[in-house]
């Protein structure tokens, strides 16, 4: 039984990881964060609400770890 489940919780981790691996977004800077402009390339129909809700910390750029949040959390479509 503990094997099972060690499968299946392996199996929504990768899952999760597929999903968010999914969304593409270009870093144009090269600087490892995703500003307003270019996450609007990917995803056009963001607002300025949607992209401060997804900007968790308030720094003004989205990071990889608050991308993958806003996709598990559906704000983002995958």
């Amino acid at each position: 039984m503990k094997i099972t489940g060690l499968v299946l919780a392996s199996a929504l981790a990768l899952t999760a990881v597929s999903a968010a691996a999914m969304t593409v977004v270009e870093d144009a800077d090269g600087n490892g964060t995703y500003s307003m402009d270019e996450m609007i390339v990917s995803f056009p129909d963001l607002t300025d609400a949607d992209f401060a809700e997804i900007d968790a910390d308030a720094s003004g750029e989205v990071s990889q770890e608050e991308l993958v949040a806003a996709v598990e959390s559906g704000i983002l479509p995958e």
